[in-house]
């Protein structure tokens, strides 16, 4: 095959050549000077012809075999002009900041050159791989990956579906991150295929640009529900697995509150940077800590536990959060992930507006979609406050800071730490109303979020924390220096009263005891896992462990870290009760204290008598979208 295309590309040459002498002869052009004349178009010509199918190009098959749980991949490098050629697979999918090591699922790795020889390759780092291609033009990568766990972050084939992010199964071919590649599929017979990479005309081959689209595209294939609906002429689709888990009833009845929030989002930025937009939602638990929701270039992830009954309404907040991603920190991006660097983490001191950010938007956009009521947005500005205000490390850990060690517990309990998350929702209501009031109504935060957005990501570049105070002071227009080195870079308490005060708002604070063990707990199958334990509570006095799996208290079945929880123990403050745990396999009986845990409620509350001025910020800042 190789040969038969070398001597193709010889002979378009030949014949273009005698077609451009004829053409001087029609000209009538003198023979002596026909070849002088006509010799820099016969170059030019020849040099299009001899280019074609000369670029660089990736070209990858995925093939699906359920009874092992391996995907076989099959990478064929075309066009290499280099004597040395490096392979790396990706370390970590951006969005979930964990280091996987994909490479450690690689089984029976081999390098072949175009007449299937092996090639010379060595591994230079723990997952990139060194080849020897001088004078080799074509090479095929194959392997099996070991797909076993369902998570936002890893690849699973089960009996009935396979799913998979490009980050598990492509390799970079480095120095050609911007090349096109395509992705040929094969799968047991009657599979669906839904993939977030461009259809073409064969089903099962899907495209992409380059590497990052390549990564940054959700596959699934296998027997699920789809739900199709427009917003704005372009297709979305609602992907539910397993099929059956979420009926046709519910889907419809979802999809118009999906294309509320499309437009309550688009709305913020004026643009929808994609062709088509799908949702992925497995209702089933995750296999690993990586559960909730994980955002992509152009859709987004949902794996969590079964739910008994799932409503519609109960994945609007979720779908807002994860569709606004779609913006920030996708485009919009901190300039030290700009661009990815795959191989190692990329710390940054800009996720509590990535994250944060997004929080606030989520809320702000069900609300603004008229999916929830203005009062519970502003119960989500409340539980923001006491998100911040109620953690003991909030004095020592500033947002910067949170978004900077976010690579040591991302997924896992650290000994200290608050949620950037929290810190970035609290802070982006905050910059809110003080842009609004100091701009004197002119400007907001989606302007802030506008202009980022229009001043880095369309101008090929991340943002960094100068660009983001410098785009705050402008639209204000007062310095922002010291709210940014107060309560970014520092741990100073935000003056909550003044700048609520901005819309006619005071903060109420009302305390609260509830009954603990001193144990924080996050559901799974079979009980509460403690995550956290209090260094001197109840539950470290009886002898509870971290990753101990709580089952029962009192012979009373515990299945909720929340309400469930707190019901259980109601009643029982200073009491002894019965704690069956599950440790390492086996089970046991202990007994424990319980003590008082004391938790103040944040609300904000219309003050009496606003003046004209704070009636028009609040009217503002609360308007919601035509229906």
């Amino acid at each position: 095959m190789c040969g038969s295309k070398s001597v193709a590309r010889l002979v378009r040459p030949a014949r273009n050549f005698r077609f451009i002498l004829q053409l001087g002869k029609l000209l009538d052009v003198n023979a002596k000077h026909r070849l002088a004349l006509l010799w820099p178009i016969v170059m030019l010509w020849a040099s299009l012809s001899s280019g074609q199918g000369d670029t660089f190009r990736v070209d990858h098959t995925v093939d699906v075999e359920t009874a092992t749980h391996l995907f076989h991949v099959t990478t064929e490098l075309k066009n290499v002009r280099q004597p040395q050629l490096d392979l790396a697979l990706p370390a970590w999918t951006p969005g979930w900041y964990t280091i996987e090591n994909y490479a450690k699922n690689i089984l029976r790795m081999k390098f072949t050159d175009g007449e299937g020889r092996p090639l010379v390759y060595r591994l230079v780092r723990k997952q990139t791989w060194r080849l020897e291609t001088n004078g080799v033009r074509n090479v095929k990568v194959e392997f099996d990956y070991l797909a076993n766990v369902l998570a936002l972050n890893q690849a699973k084939i089960a009996a009935d579906y396979a799913f998979f992010t490009g980050t598990q199964l492509f390799l970079e071919p480095v120095g050609h991150r911007n090349s096109p590649s395509t992705v040929r599929l094969k799968v047991p017979a009657g599979w669906q295929i839904v993939s977030a990479l461009k259809e073409t005309g064969d089903p099962m081959v899907f495209t992409a640009p380059d590497y990052d689209t390549l990564v940054d595209s959700p596959t699934e294939m296998g027997h699920f529900d789809v739900t199709h609906f427009q917003v704005a002429g372009k297709s979305h689709s609602f992907v539910s697995t397993p099929a059956g888990a979420f009926s046709q009833d519910k889907r419809e009845r979802l999809a118009p509150l999906l294309a509320r929030i499309v437009e309550a989002e688009r709305a913020v930025f004026n643009d929808l940077p994609y062709d088509k937009y799908i949702y992925f939602y497995f209702f089933a638990a995750a296999e690993s800590n990586a559960s909730g929701g994980l955002e992509h270039n152009n859709s987004h992830v949902v794996i969590g536990r079964s739910l008994d009954n799932p409503q519609p309404e109960a994945l609007v907040g979720v779908a807002a959060h994860e569709f606004f991603h779609l913006w920030n920190v996708k485009r919009l991006r901190p300039a030290e992930m700009f661009p990815y660097d795959y191989s190692r983490e990329q710390e940054s001191p800009l996720l509590w507006v990535s994250e944060g950010f997004t929080s606030y938007y989520s809320a702000l956009s069900v609300f603004r979609a008229g999916l929830d009521s203005k009062e519970d947005f502003l119960r989500s500005v409340g539980r923001a406050i006491a998100g911040v205000e109620q953690n003991p490390a909030r004095s020592y850990v500033s947002p910067a800071g949170a978004s900077t060690s976010t690579w040591l517990c991302y997924d896992t309990p650290c000994a200290f730490q608050i949620s950037y998350y929290t810190q970035g929702q609290n802070l982006a209501a905050l910059l809110d109303l003080s842009i609004r009031r100091d701009s004197g109504g002119a400007h907001n935060l989606d302007d802030l979020m506008r202009t980022l957005y229009n001043d880095s990501f369309k101008r090929g570049r991340g943002f960094s924390a100068k660009d983001l105070e410098s785009a705050a002071s402008r639209l204000a227009g007062r310095d922002y220096g010291k709210f940014f080195s107060r309560y970014v870079t520092g741990t100073e308490v935000p003056p909550y009263d003044e700048i609520f005060g901005y819309a006619g708002y005071g903060l109420e604070k009302s305390p609260n005891r509830f009954p603990s063990l001193g144990v924080a707990f996050s559901a799974s199958e079979g009980g509460l896992v403690a995550t956290a334990l209090a260094p001197d509570g109840e539950g470290s006095r009886a002898g509870m462990a971290i990753g101990d799996v709580l089952v029962k208290i009192d012979d009373v079945i515990v299945r909720d870290a929340g309400s469930g929880l707190t019901n259980l123990l109601q009643g029982k403050v200073g009491q002894t009760v019965k704690l069956s745990i599950r440790r390492d396999g086996t089970e046991r009986v202990i007994e424990s204290n319980v003590g008082v845990f004391e938790l103040t409620n944040y609300r904000l509350v219309e003050l009496t008598n606003p003046s004209t001025q704070q009636v028009r910020l609040r009217e503002e800042w609360l308007k919601t979208m035509p229906r």
